[in-house]
């Protein structure tokens, strides 16, 4: 009889422990000796801010371009399309203090590259390898802090910060001068020169914000990218002198999110171990 009302107990207890994020270690309570009606009418479990949860989802949109060019350069601002991803989101409470953190990991297909602009007093632009506009593909891979305020049950803002890294996978130039062999010209501008570097790595933010109608959120976001690793070798014009040329790009994607736990409550199987756990104990006393 005794087990009887323990298990029945802990069945109970399932509809309040349902909607509660908490610490399943510390916020439990154990059962006293007898358990009576008005015992359980007594239990008050508080329901704290939803944090711990795990989402997945995908992004696209369309990202700008522009290069840091050291020594300078009349650079413009070039689009390209489209780009996408996607990316898994667990958010925490960091140091059982802060329940708006998270992490971020996912891929990408992106872009990098750059576009001299005309000048106008003189009619004409810089150009590199022949080229005055470079398009480079570029998957990559990324890891970020993930910053989240949620406002009321549907509405939150965001904030992210980390690193990404790629391969820059593709590259087309456009020449000012195309009047070469229709071979050459077609080698020429797909194809990456032994002094160009193939990887890129650097810093990745972003702002924005979600709505959230459980258990799919959709996120509208606009990041940057700063990469630290320059288009090409700086010195392979000349031992003498170092040129570089660094990536700087935005995008605005937007994504659609599934939550793969909820956020309020516990899944099936943590409030099967709960309840194992809470008979247990009652059948120690």
């Amino acid at each position: 009889m005794k087990r009887t009302i323990a298990l029945i107990s802990a069945l109970l207890c399932f509809g309040w422990l349902s909607r509660a994020q908490v610490n399943l270690e510390e916020e439990f309570f154990s059962l006293p000796d007898t358990v009576t009606t008005s015992y359980l009418d007594s239990v008050k479990v508080n329901i704290a801010t939803p944090n711990d949860y795990w989402m997945i989802g995908v992004f696209g949109g369309a990202s700008v371009q522009y290069g840091y060019f050291n020594p300078d350069r009349l650079v413009r601002w070039q689009p390209q399309y489209p780009m996408y991803g996607f990316s898994v989101v667990r958010h925490f409470t960091m140091f059982g203090l802060f329940p708006n953190m998270g992490v971020e990991f996912g891929a990408q297909m992106n872009y990098e590259g750059y576009e001299f602009k005309l000048n106008k007093e003189t009619g004409s632009r810089t150009t590199e390898s022949g080229a005055y506009k470079t398009m480079i593909t570029v998957p990559e891979v990324f890891f970020l802090s993930h910053f989240h305020i949620d406002i009321g049950s549907h509405f939150k803002i965001m904030a992210k910060l980390g690193l990404y890294g790629g391969y820059r996978w593709k590259i087309t130039r456009v020449l000012d001068d195309p009047f070469i062999g229709i071979e050459t010209y077609e080698q020429y501008v797909h194809a990456f020169r032994d002094y160009d570097r193939r990887y890129t790595y650097g810093v990745q933010g972003g702002v924005g914000v979600g709505l959230m109608f459980n258990p799919v959120e959709f996120h509208l976001m606009v990041n940057g990218k700063w990469g630290w690793n320059s288009f090409w070798q700086p010195d392979y014009a000349s031992p003498y002198y170092y040129r570089f040329a660094y990536p700087l790009d935005a995008a605005v994607t937007f994504g659609v999110y599934y939550q793969l736990t909820p956020r309020y409550g516990h899944t099936r199987g943590q409030l099967r171990k709960l309840a194992r756990k809470m008979v247990a104990d009652q059948n120690k006393q």
